[in-house]
């Protein structure tokens, strides 16, 4: 009761200072909020345009049982038919987190240094009604939080600065993996037949040729030749095939494979070509 009073009274005073040329308003959007809903408070100082107005300076909270969210700045402008009037505006985002009605006495402002007084407000904080033969349930359903795929990322970054990291490594694995050098696979060589089998096999063909007894004596004789230089050539690899006689006979005396013996036994009889 006595907190009533003091508005009433403040409230007489209010009107007084404003009858002096200046107004100091506090106006609020609603009186009535649940625990923990938010309200707007608007300041309104008003004076003639050559005077200097000051707000009063709020920050936490404008009683102990009502807090202060947020601040606007001060907004100042000009009215009247020839700007005569100068206005300053802040708006105040209040709460309150206890029940019950709380008078709020007269702010205080400042024009040309002198104390002007705003009007007394009331707020109303209510609890939020219970319904015991209902149960306990959510005084709000869950919001559905549109995806964000900014969000997203800002989440996951890691993980998918680890998969950049592992592709990357594939990709190179694979790169280096195609461009290594490949491995020479040596061929497996077939072994030659031995230069005797071959020079045999040759002398049976040209024996069932028969060709000294058809009469090609010079045929019978450049076949035999080429048998026994492709022999010699096979076996000690001297490149009869290609040389004359001579060069024969001399690659015969420098070869260790080769006696004296054979080696002029091999000159009488020649090797024509």
């Amino acid at each position: 009761m006595s907190r009533i009073i003091s508005i009433v009274v403040c409230s007489v005073l209010y009107f007084g200072a404003f009858a002096q040329g200046s107004r100091f308003e506090a106006k609020l959007n609603r009186e009535a909020i649940l625990i923990g809903e938010q309200l707007q408070l608007t300041l309104r100082l008003e004076a003639a345009a050559a005077d200097s107005l000051e707000l009063p300076i709020l920050e936490d909270t404008i009683i102990t049982e009502v807090e202060i969210v947020s601040v606007s700045k001060v907004d100042t402008t000009f009215e009247g038919s020839n700007l005569s009037v100068k206005v300053l505006t802040q708006k105040l985002t209040l709460t309150s987190f206890d029940s019950g009605y709380y008078a709020i006495a007269p702010l205080q402002a400042s024009v040309n240094g002198q104390p002007v007084e705003s009007n007394p407000f009331l707020i109303s904080v209510q609890t939020v009604p219970i319904d015991t033969a209902k149960g306990i349930y959510d005084i709000r359903g869950v919001a559905q939080v549109p995806f964000s795929f900014t969000e997203w990322l800002k989440e996951n970054w890691q993980w998918i600065g680890l998969a950049v990291v592992v592709l990357a490594i594939i990709v190179a694995l694979t790169w280096w993996y195609a461009k290594r050098p490949k491995p020479t696979i040596e061929e497996k060589k077939i072994p030659a037949r031995p230069a005797h089998e071959i020079a045999f096999e040759r002398l049976d063909k040209l024996d069932s040729e028969q060709l000294w007894q058809g009469g090609k004596i010079k045929e019978f004789y450049s076949e035999l030749t080429d048998i026994l230089r492709e022999y010699i050539e096979l076996r000690f690899s001297i490149p009869a095939l290609e040389q004359t006689t001579d060069e024969i006979i001399q690659s015969m005396r420098r070869s260790p494979n080769f006696s004296e013996e054979l080696v002029e036994k091999t000159n009488q009889r020649s090797i024509p070509r």
